[in-house]
Formats: C-alpha cells, structure tokens, sequence
C-alpha cells in the first residue's frame, strides 16, 4: 500500500511540472515537445518505480515518417515507448483521452490523432487529414488491438490504423512490448518492479503491399505474424 501510494504521488508531481512545461512548449516549440517533456517525464516515471527498459532494434526506426505499431497489455507499455524512442512522434488515441481533464487538452495541443474507439473514423476528411499530416511529419504511434488485452494475448486488429498507413504511404514499424503485466495489468491495482523488453522490427515497406483490401490484410497479417513470434517466445521462456 506504501508503495502504491508513493507511486501516485510522485505519478501526479512528474505530470504535473512536465504537463505544465508541455504546455508551454506546445505554444513556443511544438516540435520539441516529445524530446523536451514527454520522453524525461516517461523516463522518471519508470525510473521512480524501478523499471527498467531494453530494447532491441532501436536503429530501425526511420528518420522520415512512419507508422509504430505496438502491442498492448498494460498502461506501462505508453510509458516505455514513450521513455525509448528517438523520433518526434505523435500518437493515434481513442476520442475519449481528448475529453480527460488537463491530459486531454494537451493531447489536443501538441497535436495528436483522436480517433473513435475502434480506431478508425466516420469522417473520411478526417481520416485523409491524418494521412497527409502523417506524410509530412512527425510519425505516428498507435496499438492496433484498440486497446489492451486483458490476458495479454494479442486481440483481433482494428482495421482503421491500417486503413490510415496504407492511406499515407509511410513505412510500417512493428514494436512488441512484454514485461508490463507483470509490473501492472489491467486488473491491478499494485506496482512491481521489474524488467521492460522492446523489440522494434526493420520498416515494412507498405508500397510492397497489394492495392485495397487485400494490401490492408497483407500488411496486418505481417505485423500481427511478428508481434505474435516475440510474445510466443516471451511466454515460453516464463513458462520454462
């Protein structure tokens, strides 16, 4: 319970002095705000609570932009991207984040994609208006599965996500998170120390891919068939 505690205290002062200064920057250097305020209040956070991230495959992010797709099992996976990676990125995110006190006015702010709940959106202006933006810059972070799982078992892929990349024509970058739900899973209340693995595989070309639909399953495909290699050796090496 002390450490619980702890942990909400410090989570509410590390948030509070880099929202503030996140908001700043969104009015005087919104480029910078991921490098300047998102990434060290990530890297405290996780420092505060004694874990620590690996990854492996850092160098494949590209310098121009793309698209991250992640897995997602717990709230510390945001947290270890978030510490970790090298690109100014922003992040495509459920409407609902947008309506959240404070949080939500920053999101707004320094530019992230709100999107409906399954990931896509009934406005296709909006849904090219992503893609064009995406195009130009700064990439995109996004959990395919919508949201996380509840026994970290991938969940079947919205289809939005993979609708807007292939839209953009940037690369795809697959990134497979594990170690969260033994930190803190979607039923948790607690906080345990423990080890983070990242492990970022090299960009799909998505020009490569079929027009249409069957570009958009061939791609989901790829990227599902990766994250799934990751988790499966992960669970085994647990198990023995």
């Amino acid at each position: 319970m002390i450490r619980i505690i702890f942990s909400w205290i410090v989570f509410l002062v590390l948030t509070t002095i880099f929202g503030t200064w996140g908001l700043i920057l969104c009015f005087v250097a919104r480029g910078r705000v991921t490098r300047l305020a998102v990434r060290p209040w990530a890297r405290l956070l996780l420092y505060s609570v004694r874990v620590k991230v690996h990854v492996k495959g850092l160098e494949n992010i590209p310098e121009e932009p793309c698209v991250i797709m992640y897995n997602h099992q717990s709230i510390f996976d945001v947290f270890a991207y978030m510490a970790v990676v090298p690109v100014e990125w922003r992040a495509i995110m459920k409407k609902e984040v947008g309506r959240m006190p404070f949080i939500g006015r920053l999101c707004k702010l320094s530019g992230h994609h709100l999107v409906s709940r399954d990931g896509s959106s009934s406005d296709g202006k909006h849904v090219k208006q992503i893609a064009k933006n995406i195009r130009s810059g700064p990439s995109v972070i996004l959990a395919p599965e919508g949201t996380r799982s509840p026994d970290g078992d991938l969940l079947p892929f919205q289809k939005g996500g993979f609708f807007i990349a292939m839209l953009a024509k940037v690369p795809v970058v697959t990134m497979v998170i594990t170690g969260g739900r033994e930190i803190r899973d979607r039923e948790s209340r607690g906080i345990n120390p423990a080890d983070m693995h990242i492990t970022i595989f090299p960009p799909i070309d998505v020009n490569d891919m079929p027009p249409g639909r069957k570009g958009r399953e061939k791609l989901m495909s790829i990227v599902r068939g990766q994250m799934q290699g990751v988790l499966d050796k992960y669970n085994k090496s647990k198990s023995g």
